[in-house]
C-alpha cells in the first residue's frame, strides 16, 4: 500500500466542495419561470456531487434517470453542509442537550409527512446526527492506493489474541476481585471502552502499550450502583455491563457512541421485567442508546430466555450468572448462542461448577479462581488473513499463540484448506507454507454456517472466490441474502470479477473511484484482493484501527514485516542543552546572572 496514487493533484482540483475564488467561474442560483430554485450552476455547468467534476447540460440520458440521478446529488450536497455546520456547533465533540433536543423536535414535526413509518424517519434523523464530513487533509489524500510487495514472504508475528475471548476473561477477573493478565491484546477502542466500563462497575484493570491487559484484583463488583456509565462503540460491551448489573441493586444511565444509537434494545426493554429490571430509553420513540437502568437485586430461581434476545447478551447472562445474589437455571432457546462454548469454557477454568441438560443451563454459586494468565486464541479473522499471504507470493508465514476450538476457527480451517493452502496447526504456532492445489470455493454448507454464526468471516469467503475465478474455475455465487448479495458482487467487480445469472467470471473493467470497507475484516479482504488486482484504492484505511491497528504496517513492510514503526535514532553526538538554573539563596540574594555569552 502506498499513497502514490497518481490523480490524486487533479482530484484535489475537481472536489466537489470549494469556495468560489473567481478562478472557477462565477457562481450563480437561477430560477425558473414559476420562481422555483433550479439548482446552483458555473458557467453553464451543473455541480455535481462526483469525483468526475461537473456534468455538462448536454449529456445523454433518460429522462426519469437523469432527474434522479441530480436529486441524488442535491441530496448528497446538503447533507454535507449539514454535517459541517453541526460539527461547527458541537463542543468537546458533542451538541449542548437543549440544542439537540430543538433539532429533534423541529425535525420530527416536519418528517410526519414523508412517510406513514415514524420509525424510518427517526432512524434518518440518528443516521444524519452520526455523519462526520472529512477533514481537509483526507479530502485532498483521496485514497490509499493497495500496491502490495510481490517477493515471497517471510512472516513471524505475535498473533493477537481474540478481544472478545479476553473480555470473557477480564469480566470475570473484575467481578471476582482477583488478579489476571490477558497478553498480545490489540489496543482498540472495543477494547479499552471495555476496560473503562469494567471499571466503573468495580473492576480494577489497565492496559499497557504492548497490549498487556492487567486485573489488580479489588473487591468485585460495587453494590447500590448510581451513575453514568460509557460503554465505548462496542455492543458486546454493554451486553456485559447489563448483564453483570442485573444481579445486584444499582440505578445506571448507559450511554455509548454513535453506532450504538442504532441498536434495537426493545427486546430487553420486554424481558427485562422478569429479573426485577426497569429499562427505559432517555430519548422517547428510540430504542436504542443512551438507556436508564434500575436493577432490583431480586433475580427469579428460573430464568426462560427469549428468541429474539440478541444470542451475545444471553452469553453474557450465563458468564455473570455465578456472581447474582440467588442462583438461577437458564433456559435457552433453540438457537444456542455463538460464544456459549466459549462462556462454559471460561467457568470451567475458574472451577465454577457448570450443568446442563438440553438447554438448560444451570452455574453454582460460589468462590471462582481465576487463573494468573489464561490462555486467550488468536483473533480467527486476522490469523487468516495472514495465513493467506503465502498463497499469494509463497513463502512462509508463523503466527505466534494458541490456535482456537471456537465455530470461527473450525469455519477458518474449512476455508484454508479448500483454498488449498499448507497450513499446520500447533501448540504455540500456526505455520502457513504456501498452496499444495488449485483454490477451491467454500462449500455450500460452510457458507451457510458463515452467514448464520461468523459473518465477519464473509469477507474471507469473498476473496477465496476471487482467487478461484482468477485461477480460471467455474465459480457460482453462493446463496445469500438481498444485503448480502449486494455486498460480495460490489467488492468482487472491483476485485476484477464480474457476476452474471450467479456466474463469476473475470472482468478487465475498472471501477472508477475509490472503495469504502464497511468493516476492518472487508479492509483486508479487499488488501488481499490487491494481490490479485494491484493498485486498488481504499477510500478509509483507517477502519482497521477497530479490530487490528499495526495492521498496515506489516502490509506496508512485506516481505519481512513489523508491527511498528522504527523510531528515528536520536543523534548520540548531539552536545545537550545547557539547562540556566536560576536559584535564591536562603542567606540573602545571589550575585546577578552574567550576560549572554560570559561563563559562569
Amino acid at each position: 500500500m502506498d499513497n502514490r496514487g497518481e490523480d490524486r493533484k487533479d482530484f484535489a482540483e475537481k472536489r466537489s466542495f470549494r469556495k468560489n475564488d473567481g478562478e472557477r467561474g462565477e457562481r450563480r442560483f437561477e430560477r425558473s419561470d414559476n420562481f422555483k430554485p433550479r439548482r446552483f450552476e458555473r458557467d453553464g455547468e451543473r455541480r455535481d456531487f462526483k469525483k468526475d467534476g461537473f456534468r455538462p447540460h448536454g449529456d445523454k440520458r433518460p429522462r426519469g434517470i437523469g432527474e434522479l440521478l441530480d436529486l441524488d446529488n442535491d441530496i448528497l450536497h446538503l447533507v454535507i453542509r449539514r454535517a459541517q455546520l453541526l460539527a461547527k456547533m458541537r463542543q468537546n465533540g458533542r451538541l449542548a442537550p437543549e440544542t439537540e433536543k430543538t433539532i429533534r423536535t423541529a425535525w420530527e414535526s416536519k418528517a410526519a409527512r414523508m412517510a406513514r413509518d415514524n420509525r424510518l424517519s427517526r432512524d434518518l434523523f440518528v443516521l444524519l446526527q452520526t455523519i462526520e464530513p472529512l477533514t481537509r487533509q483526507e479530502e485532498e489524500q483521496g485514497y490509499f492506493n493497495l500496491a502490495p510487495n510481490t517477493e515471497a514472504v517471510d512472516i513471524r508475528i505475535p498473533a493477537p489474541s481474540d478481544t472478545v475471548a479476553a473480555r470473557l476473561w477480564l469480566s470475570v477477573a473484575a467481578a471476582a476481585g482477583q488478579e489476571t493478565k490477558v497478553v498480545r491484546m490489540p489496543l482498540t477502542d472495543a477494547v479499552v471502552g471495555g476496560v473503562k466500563a469494567l471499571n466503573q462497575i468495580g473492576g480494577q484493570l489497565w492496559w499497557e502499550e504492548n497490549g498487556d491487559v492487567q486485573s489488580r484484583g479489588g473487591k468485585g463488583l460495587i453494590r447500590n450502583l448510581d451513575k453514568v456509565i460509557h460503554v465505548g462503540d462496542d455492543a458486546f460491551n454493554l451486553w456485559l455491563v447489563i448483564a453483570f448489573c442485573v444481579g445486584m441493586p444499582s440505578r445506571l444511565k448507559l450511554t455509548g457512541d454513535s453506532s450504538l444509537r442504532f441498536l434495537d434494545l426493545a427486546p430487553l426493554r420486554r424481558f427485562l421485567p422478569q429479573m426485577g429490571v426497569r429499562l427505559t430509553n432517555v430519548i422517547p420513540s428510540q430504542d436504542g442508546l443512551p438507556i436508564r437502568l434500575e436493577c432490583s437485586g431480586m433475580m427469579p430461581r428460573q430464568l426462560v430466555l427469549a428468541d429474539d434476545l440478541p444470542e451475545d447478551f444471553m452469553a453474557a447472562l450465563v458468564l455473570a450468572s455465578p456472581f447474582w445474589e440467588t442462583p438461577c437455571r437458564i433456559t435457552l432457546p433453540e438457537k444456542e448462542p455463538r460464544l456459549l462454548g466459549q462462556v462454559l469454557g471460561v467457568l470451567s477454568a475458574c472451577g465454577a461448577l457448570v450443568s446442563r441438560n438440553g438447554r438448560e443451563v444451570f452455574v453454582e454459586r460460589g468462590q471462582l479462581s481465576v487463573p494468573a494468565e489464561p490462555v486467550v486464541p488468536m483473533d480467527a479473522s486476522i490469523a487468516a488473513t495472514v495465513l493467506m499471504f503465502p498463497g499469494f507470493n509463497g513463502g512462509k508465514a508463523v503466527l505466534e499463540g494458541v490456535w482456537g476450538h471456537s465455530k470461527a476457527h473450525a469455519l477458518v480451517e474449512k476455508m484454508l484448506r479448500g483454498a488449498g493452502l499448507n497450513v499446520k496447526y500447533g501448540s504455540s504456532e500456526t505455520v502457513c507454507s504456501g498452496k499444495e492445489r488449485e483454490t477451491a470455493i467454500p462449500a455450500a454448507e460452510v457458507m451457510a454456517d458463515v452467514v448464520a454464526f461468523c459473518p465477519e468471516l464473509l469477507p474471507l469467503a469473498s476473496v477465496i472466490m476471487a482467487a478461484a475465478v482468477h485461477e480460471g474455475a467455474s465459480v457460482s455465487l453462493p446463496a445469500l441474502s438481498e444485503e448480502d448479495r449486494h455486498l460480495v458482487t460490489a467488492f468482487l467487480v472491483r476485485c476484477g470479477v464480474d457476476e452474471k445469472d450467479g456466474k463469476l467470471s473475470t472482468s478487465d473493467e475498472i471501477i472508477p473511484g475509490t472503495w469504502v470497507a464497511p468493516s476492518a475484516q472487508w479492509a483486508m479482504g479487499y488488501a488481499l484482493c490487491a494481490f490479485l488486482r494491484p493498485n486498488l484504492h481504499l477510500s478509509n484505511p483507517g477502519v482497521m484501527t477497530s479490530v487490528f491497528p499495526p495492521f498496515w504496517n506489516m502490509y506496508n513492510t512485506l516481505p519481512n514485516p513489523v508491527l511498528k514503526r522504527k523510531q528515528e535514532k536520536e543523534d548520540e553526538d548531539a552536545k545537550p542543552v545547557r539547562r540556566r538554573v536560576i536559584a535564591r539563596g536562603v542567606y540573602g540574594e545571589l550575585p546577578p546572572e552574567p550576560t549572554a555569552g560570559e561563563d559562569f
